[in-house]
Parts: C-alpha cells; sequence; structure tokens
C-alpha cells in the first residue's frame, strides 16, 4: 500500500507549490516548479517529507527527472523511511543532516512526561474537551484556526495552504486528526499522516483560547493514546531550517518523545550547466538548490528547498 505522502492524490493536493511528476524509481511523486522567469523548472519533495522506499531506484528516479527537462531537485527524506545513508550519498550531489526530529518509539517504553509536561497535559484535560475527530466534519472550523497560523507567523509560500489541501487531506486514507474544544469550539487541532504503523505529525494549529488553555497539550497526550497502532510517531522539529535546543516549538514537541531521528536534505543538480547560469551572482553559503538562495545584492533569509 502506498504511503499517503507517495501517493497522486496527496501531490495533487500540493498544487499550490507545482504540478505533480510521477517518480516510480522512488515509488511516488515529486512537485516541479518554475524558476522565476527564466523558462526553467526544477524539482522539489512534497511538504514535509519526501518518502522513499528503502530499495528505491535512485539513480534511476534522477535519470528520469533529468529527461523531464529538470534543472535539479531538492528533498527532506522522511526519518523513519529511506534508502541506506552510502546509497543516498552516492547519488545525491548534497546530503547532509537538516534537522531533528522528535520521535514516540513505544518499543523504549509508554509516555513518561517529564514534571513541567505532566502538569500542562493535566492543566489542559481540565480546561478542554480533547477528542479524536473527523476532519470532514470539522473542516470550516480547521481552516479557520490555520488561518490564524498563517497570520500569526505571517506564513507564504508553501506554508499558505489553500482550502484545497486541507479538503484533499480530509479524503486520504491513513489521515487521523485529533481536537480540543471549549463549550463546543475547536480551539486545537493536530492531524497526523498514518502508515504501516507509523506516524507523522502533519499540521497544527490553535486559536488565542486554546493556547491560553494549553489546548495542544491534551491534543498530544490524547493522540499518544489513540495512535495505539503506531509504534512510531514522529512529532516533528523545531521551527525554521537546523536545530535550536531552546525552541520553544522544540521543547514541546520533545516532551512527547522519548528520542530522535535526524532528518536529511537531498539535492541532485540534474543540469549542471543551466544550474550554474541561474547560480552565477548568488552566495556560496551551502544553499541548494543556490539560484533560489540569496545573492549577492539582495540578501535573503529564505529556508532551504
Amino acid at each position: 500500500m502506498t504511503h499517503p505522502y507517495a501517493s497522486a492524490a496527496y501531490a495533487e493536493g500540493l498544487g499550490h507549490i507545482g504540478p505533480p511528476l510521477a517518480v516510480p524509481e522512488w515509488g511516488g511523486h515529486i512537485l516541479t516548479r518554475a524558476i522565476e522567469d527564466s523558462g526553467a523548472r526544477d524539482a522539489v519533495g512534497p511538504y514535509p517529507l519526501t518518502v522513499l522506499p528503502p530499495d528505491a531506484d535512485l539513480v534511476g528516479g534522477l535519470e528520469r527527472l533529468k529527461a523531464a527537462g529538470l534543472l535539479s531537485v531538492v528533498a527532506v527524506l522522511d526519518p523513519l523511511q529511506h534508502p541506506p545513508f552510502e546509497a543516498i550519498k552516492c547519488a545525491f550531489n548534497l546530503a547532509r543532516p537538516f534537522k531533528t526530529h522528535h520521535i514516540h518509539d513505544r518499543i523504549l517504553g509508554p509516555p513518561a512526561y517529564a514534571k513541567h509536561h505532566r502538569y500542562e497535559v493535566r492543566r489542559a484535560h481540565t480546561r478542554v474537551e480533547a477528542r479524536e475527530i473527523d476532519l470532514a466534519d470539522q473542516m470550516p472550523d480547521w481552516i479557520g484556526l490555520y488561518d490564524l497560523l498563517i497570520a500569526r507567523h505571517q506564513l507564504t509560500g508553501v506554508h499558505a495552504f489553500p482550502t484545497s489541501h486541507h479538503r484533499a487531506l480530509a479524503e486520504l486514507p491513513g489521515v487521523r486528526a485529533f481536537g480540543a474544544f471549549i463549550d463546543g469550539r475547536l480551539v486545537s487541532a493536530h492531524l497526523f499522516v498514518t502508515h504501516a504503523g507509523q506516524a507523522t505529525s502533519h499540521l497544527a494549529a490553535s486559536s488565542s483560547e486554546g493556547y491560553a488553555a494549553g489546548a495542544a497539550y491534551a491534543v498530544n497526550d490524547l493522540a499518544l493514546e489513540r495512535l495505539e497502532d503506531c509504534e512510531l510517531i514522529n512529532f516533528g522539529g523545531g521551527a525554521g531550517a537546523g536545530d535550536d535546543p531552546t525552541d520553544g516549538l522544540s521543547r514541546f514537541k520533545a516532551g512527547f518523545a522519548n528520542t530522535r531521528r535526524t532528518v536529511w536534505l537531498c539535492g541532485a543538480v540534474l543540469d549542471p550547466d543551466g544550474y550554474g547560469t541561474l547560480s552565477a551572482g548568488r552566495e556560496d553559503n551551502g544553499f541548494f538548490p543556490a539560484y533560489r538562495g540569496p545573492s549577492h545584492q539582495e540578501p535573503s533569509d529564505a529556508d532551504q528547498g
């Protein structure tokens, strides 16, 4: 059975990034993007993670993308499923640690919160009613919560998901949603994508009322309880690229985890001449692809990929 992130339906739900292209050698899809007004296109893995089976034909997939006339490809790999690192390093021009994700591994034992999270979880459950929800039934309220998140953090680009993405999620097998309510109002929700005994945090959002009640603590606690068929639950990492142990979001997620996994960023140049031409004048700061990074004249703080 195809992982939800590798399915055509999921890729089509990311149309705001670009049209999907099937890559049978990788068992899934990538998204193609126009490169400003150059007339060229490149490829990026689906948000938030690219799922590659352990036996994926990495070189064959890159050859397919090259034959499609794409300039480069960049992807953030699922830390729970990927080919051996040696194979990844051999196939891609770029293969490096990107950030750390916080994982709950049931083999290591049941949830055991530290003092801070024990207090916040108990407090949240006295203030909200947490329950698993049908995303389709709660769609208007969920979109309202996510719109608040977009406004609060001024999200743009990939993270400014259109309504079509949320509706595609509601129809996607393996998506499970958990919410917190105050007087019948949805004030916090967390969506997970599940497959073959694994769950990955997809999107989460809360209203100001939900933040004040600590609703997300109750929602994550419920998710750990209800996702009993998942041996591994990936709560994700901190905000932005890289790792900051003082980041509040990272500390919040770490409190529900009992181990960590490194997420890798991979990239390949498919058309060296075209890549070099478009990258001319860009800073050599490790950003990939370089032509989407900051130029010498126009510094930028854009994230990789």
